[in-house]
């Protein structure tokens, strides 16, 4: 049986996805969506249920698995923690929109890339604000490499520090490598993401299948986050 399974494992990896297979469409009236565009791209796309609502670890593991070569131990660095913010009566699930909680060690946190600090109202929705500031940081590069991607932290935070009097800096260096850690992983050589993909990712919460885009050969693991976390942290003086 564990054979079969981790055949099965290997060959969706290699599975190539596809629009026709899971096409995107943006989020219809009453579906819930998170402040993370990487669950929100799954659920466009039908990787996970277009609603929004009522995900379990079961389904959060198997879209993740096929939308970003994702392992199960990565998938639970993010599907526990939302289970922790879970409204739908049932611990075992959750709603998408109910990981906008700022709370401590759960999804949402201060410095994101793409939403704003809750101190400001709004942190599920995108912000072209945040964004820009996010390509700014980056500057004038094709690739995120981790000196861009550390450059582009540190003034992140030296904003959010300045305008946020309740800036909670430590959640937000977590919460950022391991933003960081899962996108040079997905969109790049596991240091080196191709910013006109990551883009596009971002700004239509849409897989980048239109651009020649598949899911990461090798599986993105937690040791792997953990050593682009630790390169990043390293240049993040």
């Amino acid at each position: 049986m564990r054979l079969l399974f981790f055949a099965y494992m290997a060959s969706a990896a290699m599975a190539i996805l596809t629009e026709e297979e899971y096409p995107w469409q943006p989020p219809q009236p009453g579906d819930l969506r998170s402040p993370c565009p990487g669950i929100n791209a799954l659920a466009n796309h039908g990787l996970l249920p277009r609603d929004g609502r009522n995900i379990d670890l079961d389904i959060l593991g198997t879209a993740s698995q096929l939308g970003f070569n994702m392992d199960h131990e990565t998938m639970l660095l993010v599907g526990i923690p939302a289970l922790r913010t879970s409204t739908t009566g049932n611990a075992s699930t959750f709603h998408l929109s109910d990981v906008d909680q700022h709370l401590p060690q759960v999804i949402e946190h201060d410095g994101s890339m793409t939403r704003e600090d809750a101190y400001f109202g709004d942190s599920l929705h995108f912000s072209p604000a945040a964004w820009g500031r996010t390509l700014s940081g980056w500057g004038d590069v094709e690739i995120i490499d981790f000196a861009a991607a550390a450059r582009e932290i540190k003034a992140r935070f030296e904003w959010g520090e300045k305008f946020n009097p309740e800036f909670n800096a430590t959640f937000a260096r977590s919460g950022s490598l391991l933003q960081y850690a899962l996108l040079l992983s997905a969109f790049g050589n596991y240091g080196d993401a191709n910013k006109t993909l990551v883009r596009y990712w971002v700004e239509n919460e849409r897989l980048p299948l239109d651009l020649g885009w598949q899911p990461p050969v090798q599986p993105i693991t937690h040791n792997m986050n953990a050593l682009i976390a630790a390169n990043i942290s390293a240049l993040w003086v």
